[in-house]
């Protein structure tokens, strides 16, 4: 899996799961905010609330399901001017689906790293990450590829980069996949099969030319999950662990979920840790009432 889409994946695609159909065209949206973690020494974590937004739309009609999933850092509220954000789109029509991904490019295996990255793109580097992808009933085929931005695009500007990343389409590394029975086409279909009631408790999917399994590993219900002075009922906080079946890394997350109302099977909160030194928390941050739907789509 590519690490770094993936860590902004797992932490918001998550938040990404099925509710009973909307009408054609309808999508539904929620809003979290985000909590970042940072552990400059082993023995203790510095936390700072709201540095960035998640915002998930999802939609489904007979034989045609859309997901998307736009999160990210804002340079204004993060620590450092921090200005890293990805963007996710997947779409099932019958058996075929396609996959549009971006993030802002970062390998960063320490801060010391992350701040030298900030260096970098302030003196004119501002590389992004486009992964697409298309899958059937018997194969996946995905390419990833490098594009250079001219300015520092910030999670506001996701229009700006996908029009970018669709007039500078050549180049990248291909990858082609036999799928098994059953096999979703992406994460964000297994994900929401996960949070369904009475769902199998191991998914196989398909992420960049590669096959994973998506378990949950342990799960408990709390009596009502309270956000602030908002309740959104009854929930179930459980853990999940996605392995790759082609070098075997794992990468770990827990979701907590309504199970009754209008927030049943909505996610609530989501906790993933992409690297020893950060953590990251997404916390719903939608009103009690029923979300309405909006267009939720890329014109």
């Amino acid at each position: 899996m590519i690490r770094r889409l993936a860590a902004f994946a797992c932490a918001g695609a998550i938040a990404l799961a099925m509710q009973p159909p909307l009408h054609a065209g309808e999508a539904e949206r929620h809003h979290y905010r985000i909590t970042a973690r940072v552990r400059p020494l082993v023995v203790f974590w510095i936390t700072r609330d709201d540095v960035g937004d998640a915002v998930m739309t999802r939609s489904r009609a007979a034989e045609h399901a859309r997901y998307s999933l736009l999160i990210g850092s804002d340079p204004d509220r993060a620590p450092f001017h921090i200005n890293r954000w990805g963007y996710i789109e997947e779409e099932i029509r019958g058996a075929e689906s396609r996959l549009t991904g971006l993030m802002t490019q970062s390998d960063e295996e320490s801060i010391s790293q992350a701040e030298a990255n900030i260096r970098s793109q302030s003196g004119g580097r501002h590389p992004f990450k486009v992964i697409q992808a298309t899958a059937d009933r018997e194969q996946a085929t995905s390419r990833v590829r490098v594009i250079a931005a001219p300015e520092d695009y910030t999670i506001r500007q996701l229009p700006a980069v996908l029009d970018l990343a669709q007039r500078e389409s050549a180049g990248g590394t291909s990858r082609v996949v036999r799928l098994p029975d059953g096999a979703r086409p992406g994460f964000l279909a297994a994900i929401a099969d996960a949070m369904r009631e009475g769902s199998p408790s191991s998914i196989a999917y398909v992420y960049y030319g590669r096959l994973y399994e998506l378990r949950r590993v342990r799960s408990h219900r709390i009596p009502s999950f309270q956000s602030g002075t908002a309740a959104y009922g009854p929930a179930i906080a459980a853990d999940f662990v996605s392995t790759c079946a082609y070098d075997g890394e794992q990468t770990r997350f827990s979701i907590t979920y309504g199970t009754q109302g209008p927030f049943a099977e909505v996610p609530l909160r989501v906790t993933y840790q992409p690297r020893w030194w950060m953590q990251v928390e997404l916390t719903i941050d939608d009103p009690i009432d029923p979300p309405a739907p909006t267009d939720g789509g890329r014109r």
